[in-house]
């Protein structure tokens, strides 16, 4: 019988290279914070800017006037009332 030998003689050992695992794990990272960031913009302006909403409002340089309506005078009594008589 004869045996054959399937590993390479010397025994050069494993080898690793844990520097661009370890770029491509930053990369992602950063692309993941990336997306969130985009994500939370567009639903901040969607909601308080108004990016998605009709055209029909305010257009730059519109004036809106707003009046307070007028004042009257307080009742007589200075709104207090006394309490019901107790039985």
């Amino acid at each position: 019988m004869s045996q054959v030998n399937v590993n390479p003689p010397g025994g050069g050992g494993y080898y690793r290279d844990d520097g661009t695992a370890a770029g491509v794990n930053l990369l992602a990272v950063v692309l993941v914070i990336a997306v969130l960031i985009a994500i939370a913009v567009v639903a901040w302006g969607a909601t308080a800017g108004h990016w998605f909403g009709s055209t029909t409002g305010n257009q730059p340089g519109t004036t809106v006037n707003v009046s307070a309506p007028a004042r009257t005078a307080p009742s007589p009594g200075g709104g207090i009332t006394s309490p019901a008589p107790s039985r």
